[in-house]
Order: structure tokens, then C-alpha cells, then sequence
């Protein structure tokens, strides 16, 4: 039997699994096209791209093009998606230029070479190539991505200015990086693949993302791409890739000169020429890091800020060094959110990193101030080599200050809408996981060495750190049972979405707490046979397997917990 040169001979994996009606069309179906996720065809071959495809797809991008060059209201601007300007709409696959226009290696090299001899940084030749082209342009894949990026994930990771997108400013100067930026935003607003297969959008992006990088392409766009690449392969537990990803976005952001510093602001005068110049955060590229608007500045500190976060987040649970150092005293937090994206700058308000915890700040703010509580946690937990008194001293000082940070966190989720509980979710789980971060090895009754492995140590627990066992062991069942009575509430918040997609409004970074709860309450029920903790473990558990439809980090602390409950059934 023949079938139409646009069909498949079945239909595709997603709606199999569903066992729903499919159109079969090529190359991708109907009802995937309208929920943008993957679509796959198992073992039918998609049709050679040709001639006629390839002017379809360059149309299709002109028109959008012109539809935001004469626009001139937000509304209609906001409809279109132009992924680059009309001298990057070539489509074959780039190869890196080792000509005369490619990146000047005397920048790292010999910065004293490269600034005495005037060299300048060319712009970057590179094209998108077609794989990237037809994910961009099935149906109205850059509309449904954008609103629905800044519907879900934009809520706890608002890095994008909406504002400036919504006004084509970052369109109109973005290169062909721009499309790889809707293309992490497709990756991130996506659910996974089912059957655990490798994503193909996840492949395209990270090939394009290594083209891009070998062509010398550096700017804001890229690192705001890069970032949430680093969201995304950590939210799916895809290691080593995010490790190494939050690493190259450290690289990036030093080199771009990103920073959390009021001295950035030294930077707003136009740009008058290519050379690198100095501020108080280091050197950047006057090209790529001229100014224009107080938003695009709040742009640039707030990519820094997570890269922060999540350099402090991924070295949860290998205790590992950070990339990033930690910000000044006098660096600036986040402002408001709903102002920024509002670009209202009326009501807009710089706090330092030295503000006190009580004032009122928005979500995002919250979310790095419980990253600097992880810091301080860490350092304070490799301090080992000073005298005990005073080691034990500071972990109750900083305990004291983690509990009361997690109070204030949770008389502001208290009276909310289920929108803000939902962005405060992150930082409140944050401040959790910083704790266990700095009291597990205290709540042993045995006294613990400092290697992984929970390895017992020959000393003898003295009695200070007896009675900083006890006060460790209280605090950790107490934010067990608070964040076992905060999973009831996200229950009942997930049951009243209004379809699968909304799962994206939750934070993959409360999942280390929950995991750290898990196995506290195991190790709990193993001791004393505790009931309770056994019930408040299998409802723990029933939430993270909720969340696993939309993000693998959960699933993969499922199977490390059951590996610690097979451990205690032996």
C-alpha cells in the first residue's frame, strides 16, 4: 500500500503510547505540533529535505521578519519570532573560519599583545543550519514556545527580558545565537521524551550550541542560551553534560564581563570602538556589553545571578568547588520581578547582598539569597580544620540563621496566590537543602569522617558535638515533616492545573530537598519502625513520581532512594 509522500506509514510513538488518533503527518503530527513536544516516527524515514522545503522554510522566516521590522505595537510584535537577521538565514551546516576574520587567539594568549596592537574582534561569521531551521518552523513553534517559556519556566528563571523580546530589540540584534536561544527555551518547555530516549531537540541544540562557540560567536544571547541549557540537562540529570555546561557558563560570563556589581553601570556610554576596557568587575567587550537601557543592565546581572544559582545547586550532592565566587557585599540583588519585566523603572529598588533577610524582596531575589546560604554551608562544612568549639559554635550561628531565613520564606508563601507560592517554592526548598548540607554529619550518633560515604570516623564524639547531635537530629525532622506538609499543598496545586504543560511552574530545584527528605524519613522508620515517617515517605514519593512526568531529575532520585531502601530491607 502507498502513502502520501507527507505521511508515515503509523502513527507516531506519542500517540501510540496515548492510544490516540493520529494524523501521521510528516514531520511531525498534528496533535504534537499543538503541544510542541517531540515527535517521533519510529521506524518510518522522513522524507530528504529539498529544494522546495528549503525556500519554504527561508519564506517563512522573511516573512517574519518583516512582520517585526513594521510592527510598532508590543501586541504584534509579540506574535512574531524572527531567529536571526536576513544576512544569517543561510542554512547550511557552519564550519568554523580559521581565516583572517576569526577570533583573535592573542586575547587569551597575550592580552598585552592584543590591546598594544589594536586588534579588534570581527563579527562572527555563522549560519543556522537546517535541522535547527524545520524545529523553528513547524507551525507556530517560536509564538507557542515564547508564551509558554515565560507562562512556566520564566516564573522561577526570569533571566529573558519579556519587555525587551516583546519590543524586538533582542530579535533585531541578535545573530544566528538568537535562535539557538528559542531553541533552549523550546528544550526547556518541552516534556521529556518518552521511554527515557535521547531528545533530538536536546542533540540539535548542543551541536548547534558547540558550532556556534567554535565560530567565535560570544554574546549575552549565548550565555543566556548556555544557561538555560545548564536548567535543562540538570533538571533531567544529564551528567556530566550539566556540570560541565554550569562550568562553561561561568567561562563565558567572566569573559562577557556579567556581573552582579553596581560598577557594570560604567559601561552604559556607547561603545566607540572593538577594544577591550577595563571596570571594576574586569574586561569586556564594549561590542557585545554596550548598554542602552537600565533593563538590558538588570539583563545581564540577573543571567549572572543564575549561573550563581546554579553552580551552587549542581555541587549539592558532590560537594564539589564552585566556578563562581561568591558576590560582594556591596553587589545588588535582583529587583522586583513583575517590574523588570514591566521594564518599570518607577518602582524600582536596589538592595546589596548585606540587606536584611526581613525586607521584602521578589521570588527570584529569595531564590539567590538561599544560594549564598548554600555557599555558607559548604564553607562552613569543609571548615574542619579549626578548633571544635569554635567549628560547632558557627554551625549553630548559621543553623540559626537558615531556620530563620526558611520562617520568613514561609509566612510570605502563606497568604499567596498559588502563582507566588509556586515561585517560592524554589528558594524555601534551597534553604532546606542548605541545611542538610551543614547538619547531616552531625545527626549520626556515630562521629563521621569528612570523605563521601557516610565512612565512620575513630574519634569520639566530645560533648559539644553530642549535643549538636541532638539539636541537628530535631531540626532535620522538623523541616522533614514541614516539607512532607509542603508536598500536600503542591499536590493539590498540580491536581488543579489546567493541563500537563503547567507542570513546568515548578522548580526543578526543590527536588534535592525532597530526595534529602526521602532518605530521612528511611532512615527514620529503619531505626525506630516509625509509621509515620513511613507514610509521610510514600506521599513524598507519590509527589516526586508526579513530578518525573515533567522533570527526570525526580525519577533518578526515586531509583537513588530505592537504593537506599533496599539497603535497609537486607
Amino acid at each position: 500500500m502507498e502513502y502520501p509522500q507527507h505521511k508515515a506509514s503509523q502513527a507516531c510513538g506519542a500517540c501510540k503510547k496515548q492510544k490516540r488518533k493520529c494524523d501521521k503527518l510528516l514531520p511531525q503530527c498534528g496533535r504534537c505540533l499543538r503541544i510542541s513536544r517531540p515527535c517521533d516516527y519510529a521506524d518510518t524515514p522522513k522524507p530528504p529535505s529539498t529544494a522546495a522545503d528549503l525556500e519554504s522554510l527561508q519564506a517563512r522566516l522573511t516573512e517574519l521578519e518583516h512582520r517585526l521590522s513594521g510592527a510598532s505595537e508590543p501586541d504584534s510584535l509579540s506574535a512574531t519570532g524572527s531567529v536571526s537577521r536576513s544576512s544569517s538565514l543561510a542554512t547550511e551546516s557552519s564550519t568554523p573560519s580559521r581565516g583572517p576574520n576569526s577570533f583573535p587567539s592573542a586575547l587569551f594568549l597575550d592580552i598585552d599583545c592584543y590591546k598594544w596592537s589594536h586588534m579588534q574582534l570581527p563579527s562572527p561569521a555563522a549560519s543556522i543550519p537546517m535541522d535547527i531551521l524545520s524545529i523553528l518552523n513547524q507551525g507556530n513553534s517560536i509564538l507557542e514556545t515564547s508564551t509558554l517559556f515565560f507562562d512556566t519556566i520564566h516564573q522561577w528563571m526570569p533571566i529573558i527580558s519579556k519587555k525587551r523580546l516583546e519590543l524586538g530589540i533582542s530579535l533585531k540584534d541578535g545573530r544566528p545565537e538568537i535562535a539557538l536561544l528559542f531553541l533552549t527555551m523550546k528544550l526547556n518547555t518541552s516534556p521529556p521524551p518518552a521511554g527515557n530516549k535521547f531528545d533530538p531537540i536536546y542533540s540539535a541544540a548542543k551541536s548547534f550550541m558547540v558550532t556556534l562557540e567554535a565560530s567565535g560567536v560570544v554574546s549575552l544571547i549565548s550565555l543566556q542560551a548556555m544557561t538555560l541549557m545548564a536548567v535543562y540537562e540538570y533538571s533531567h540529570s544529564i551528567y556530566p553534560a550539566a556540570w560541565m555546561t554550569v562550568g562553561a557558563c561561568a567561562r563565558l560570563a567572566e569573559l562577557l564581563g556579567v556581573s552582579p556589581g553596581k560598577d557594570s553601570m560604567k559601561i552604559m556610554s556607547p561603545a566607540v570602538s572593538l577594544e577591550i576596557v577595563k571596570n571594576g568587575t574586569g574586561k569586556i567587550f564594549t561590542e557585545y556589553l554596550q548598554q542602552t537601557t537600565w533593563t538590558e543592565l538588570e539583563e545581564k546581572r540577573r543571567v549572572w545571578w543564575a549561573i550563581y544559582v546554579l553552580d551552587r545547586i549542581i555541587s549539592l550532592g558532590s560537594r564539589r568547588r564552585f566556578c563562581l565566587p561568591d558576590p560582594a557585599d556591596t553587589d545588588v540583588i535582583p529587583v522586583d520581578d513583575d517590574a523588570w519585566d514591566l521594564g518599570d523603572v518607577a518602582h524600582i529598588v536596589h538592595y546589596p547582598v548585606t540587606t536584611p533577610l526581613s525586607t521584602p524582596v521578589s521570588p527570584f531575589s529569595r531564590l539567590c539569597q538561599s544560594a549564598i546560604f548554600i555557599s555558607r554551608a559548604a564553607i562552613c562544612r569543609s571548615d574542619s580544620q579549626t578548633e571544635v568549639a569554635h567549628h560547632i559554635a558557627a554551625v549553630a550561628s548559621l543553623t540559626e540563621d537558615l531556620n530563620t531565613f526558611s520562617f520568613i520564606l514561609a509566612e510570605e508563601m502563606t497568604p499567596l496566590s498559588p502563582t507566588r507560592y509556586l515561585r517560592l517554592l524554589a528558594p524555601q526548598c534551597l534553604t532546606w537543602s542548605a541545611l542538610f548540607l551543614l547538619l547531616d554529619n552531625y545527626c549520626c550518633p556515630e562521629k563521621l569522617s569528612d570523605e563521601p560515604g557516610y565512612i565512620l570516623s575513630a574519634d569520639v564524639k566530645g560533648q559539644d558535638e553530642v549535643v549538636t547531635q541532638v539539636q541537628a537530629t530535631l531540626v532535620v525532622r522538623n523541616i522533614s515533616d514541614r516539607a512532607h506538609g509542603l508536598t500536600a499543598n503542591l499536590m493539590n496545586i498540580v491536581s488543579h492545573l489546567p493541563c500537563n504543560d503547567q507542570l513546568g511552574t515548578i522548580s526543578p530545584f526543590l527536588l534535592d530537598a525532597l530526595y534529602c527528605v526521602m532518605v530521612t524519613f528511611q532512615w527514620i522508620f529503619r531505626e525506630g519502625g516509625d509509621e509515620q515517617a513511613k507514610a509521610r515517605l510514600a506521599d513524598i514519593e507519590a509527589c516526586m513520581g508526579r513530578l518525573s512526568e515533567r522533570w527526570m531529575l525526580a525519577a533518578e532520585y526515586l531509583a537513588l532512594s530505592g537504593i537506599y531502601r533496599q539497603a535497609g530491607n537486607t
